[in-house]
């Protein structure tokens, strides 16, 4: 079961001009990557994948394969919330604007958030607010990645504008919401919970883990052509 269509101009790691492009196109094969921005094992996974893994397969197997990065939330992790809505925020922006190679910027953006994963740490944002840490990993983002928006763009869809009068109070959320609850019933339809999660071709591989190597990894997706 993959993701929505929707999300095809970012949360795949191929475009699908990308896949087109081959001598005799045919339907790849759909690895499914369930990770958490807050998971320091999803981080592991992501970096030997988008590092070694994938360069590789697509060296070996041209156009063979498809990686799909799907959001998932873990609760346990407060800031996995806010940082899983930026991305889906960012992604949103990405997509309105047409941005070019706007498949790699959300790879380089979920790139840059691993990278400074421990920034977002229960302990090293405890004294920061929710519109606070939004804003941080703005920060820290565009340092890595050249964003086709602007920080009022993507901060006036993510932050909350706080409200005294009882009467007056919302529980609505912001611009990430329905991306949120979209991932959350796709993950709840397809039983993943655990992060890093992997399938192949709609079937999770149990074998597959942070601590896998990358030769290993690659041996398990080609074992599936």
């Amino acid at each position: 079961m993959t993701i929505s269509p929707k999300y095809s101009l970012t949360h795949y790691y191929y475009s699908a001009k990308f896949l087109a492009s081959a001598a005799t196109p045919v339907a790849p094969h759909v690895i499914n990557l369930y990770l958490d921005y807050n998971c320091p094992y999803s981080g592991k996974i992501f970096f030997k994948l988008k590092d070694t893994v994938i360069p590789n397969l697509e060296k070996k197997y041209p156009n063979k394969f498809q990686f799909v990065f799907v959001n998932v939330i873990q609760p346990w992790h407060p800031n996995s919330v806010l940082l899983n809505e930026f991305s889906l925020v960012a992604a949103s922006l990405i997509r309105e604007k047409q941005a070019e190679n706007s498949n790699a910027l959300f790879w380089d953006l979920s790139e840059s958030i691993f990278k400074h994963k421990e920034e977002f740490y229960d302990t090293a944002t405890v004294s920061l607010n929710r519109n606070e840490i939004y804003d941080y990993i703005y920060q820290i983002v565009v340092k890595d990645v050249k964003l086709p928006f602007t920080k009022d763009e993507i901060l006036s869809q993510l932050q909350i504008q706080p409200q005294t009068e009882l009467a007056k109070q919302s529980n609505s959320g912001n611009g990430a919401t329905v991306d949120v609850k979209y991932f959350t019933r796709y993950l709840r339809g397809v039983g993943v919970h655990v992060t890093p999660t992997v399938s192949v071709n709609g079937i999770v591989n149990d074998s597959i883990s942070s601590g896998s190597e990358p030769e290993k990894l690659s041996e398990i997706f080609a074992s599936s052509l």
